[in-house]
């Protein structure tokens, strides 16, 4: 058996099969090789053209800015391929711009207002081989970005990015998405021979601290999505547009007329989730001005304001209310949310205006506040009319109240009568305009005359009124 088994291995046959393994083998590693040769030559083409060098160039060419990028790297093997780049900031220019990347002094830390770790590019090799820069996803990760505004709410980041020219060599992003019937989106082509597209954007865990004279805003676990982007230059009137996705934390900090001295307070503690379509580029100006009809949620638990009283906003217009044994001024202004609320509206340069009635449903009542009613964090400006309606233990410490008031059951039944609405829950309507962290507030008297005028209560208030003479 053993020397039949000898034979058969020492055969021609056996000795064929042996030598045709070893030439595949020897093949797939040269073909391996080759590929890696071709894969490392492709990368240092494309990275010569396409590192960092080439966008900080762009950059510091166009713009008012310096940039830095520490690394940078190229994934062929993904489909599609991945270019990164790691540690990019973007600070005030100085006079390390003029000198060679390689020469710079490296920014310190703190001088940059804009950091992002991490920029990943999703990209086709073949349009990066002929030099189009056609963007599948482009994904912006952990950015930390400060912010300061002035008193007009002009932010410090637009230095930045003031161009330095009027004609710039840098390819114009214009993000698309083509229609079904094209083969390929419309794109922009620049004298620096590049045309340049983006599908999608996207941005995770991003922080941003904004600082103005009044208020300090920071935001944290931020992320934005660009989709459905459709914006041609040649035709803004039928082609500017994008829809986008975001969600965030936010705290608002500033001072407060608290107990009737100014004082440090937490104005809002938000966290929001929704949705939005925008317009950004401005038809007027041509600037990127991005103009955004908004659908957001803030979650229950997020607190608005609940820092100031009725009493501290209103003081004196609450005398009127008082003399009918109606005592607003201990009940809180805002809080925490018992529901989440949807608010509908339109924001643009740091201005927000409601499209619609907005709800919030705090501990001891319920707002409603009207459409057209606006806010501008920066300049610490708003005009707001709502309608707050009780809840049962307020309601039940009002009414207590009047009654407290010895205005006779008849006189009492009727200004309870008038003060409240279809539900027959007690109801005051009210402006605040001015400063958001102190806050003109007036009571407005409109809806009770019209109760009045309707008779609600009108009878029980004559009657109590006569009883008086």
């Amino acid at each position: 058996m053993n020397e039949m088994q000898n034979v058969i291995e020492g055969s021609p046959v056996k000795r064929g099969a042996r030598s045709l393994f070893r030439i595949v083998v020897i093949v797939g590693v040269v073909l391996a090789l080759l590929a890696g040769c071709v894969l490392a030559g492709a990368s240092w083409w494309v990275m010569r053209k396409m590192g960092p060098e080439i966008w900080v160039k762009m950059l510091e060419e166009n713009y008012n800015c310096r940039c830095q990028i520490d690394d940078a790297n190229l994934s062929l093997l993904s489909r599609p391929a991945k270019l990164v780049f790691a540690g990019v900031k973007i600070a005030p220019r100085d006079a390390e711009v003029a000198k060679p990347l390689s020469d710079r002094t490296p920014l310190a830390d703190g001088i940059a207002p804009i950091v992002i770790p991490e920029i990943v590019l999703s990209v086709k090799l073949d349009d990066l081989l002929n030099k189009r820069i056609f963007i599948e996803q482009l994904k912006i990760d952990s950015p930390v970005v400060t912010e300061m505004q002035d008193e007009q709410g002009r932010s410090s980041l637009e230095a930045l990015f003031r161009k330095l020219s009027a004609e710039s060599e840098m390819p114009l992003a214009i993000p698309v998405n083509a229609p079904a019937a094209a083969s390929k989106p419309v794109v922009t082509e620049r004298s620096s021979g590049y045309t340049f597209a983006v599908n999608s954007a996207s941005l995770e865990r991003g922080q941003m601290t904004i600082t103005n004279k009044k208020t300090l805003i920071q935001v944290s676990d931020f992320f934005f999505t660009l989709s459905d982007i459709d914006i041609q230059h040649a035709d803004l009137a039928l082609h500017n547009r994008m829809h986008s996705t975001l969600g965030a934390n936010i705290k608002v900090r500033g001072e407060a007329r608290i107990g009737g001295v100014k004082r440090p307070a937490e104005l809002a503690n938000l966290k929001l989730s929704g949705e939005g379509d925008l317009v950004p580029i401005d038809l007027a100006t041509g600037d990127w001005m991005p103009t955004t009809t908004l659908k957001l949620t803030l979650a229950q638990g997020s607190v608005l304001a609940g820092h100031i009283t009725i009493g501290d906003a209103a003081g004196k217009e609450l005398k009127k209310l008082q003399e009918y044994g109606v005592d607003l001024a201990p009940v809180s202004i805002g809080g925490a949310l018992l529901e989440p609320a949807i608010v509908e509206g339109v924001f643009k340069n740091n201005f927000f205006g409601l499209r619609s009635d907005t709800r919030f449903v705090f501990s001891e009542y319920e707002v409603l506040i009207e459409k057209s009613s606006w806010f501008n964090g920066s300049q610490d400006k708003h005009e707001m009319d709502f309608r707050l309606s009780c809840g049962a233990a307020l309601q039940a410490r009002l009414q207590a109240g009047v009654a407290k008031a010895k205005l006779g059951e008849s006189l009492t039944s009727g200004v309870i009568k008038a003060l409240s609405d279809k539900r027959g829950r007690m109801t005051f309507d009210i402006e605040s305009k001015g400063s958001l962290s102190d806050p003109e507030v007036k009571p407005k008297l409109d809806r009770i005359l019209k109760n009045l005028i309707r008779g609600e209560g009108l009878g029980d208030l004559l009657q109590g009124l006569l009883k008086k003479l």
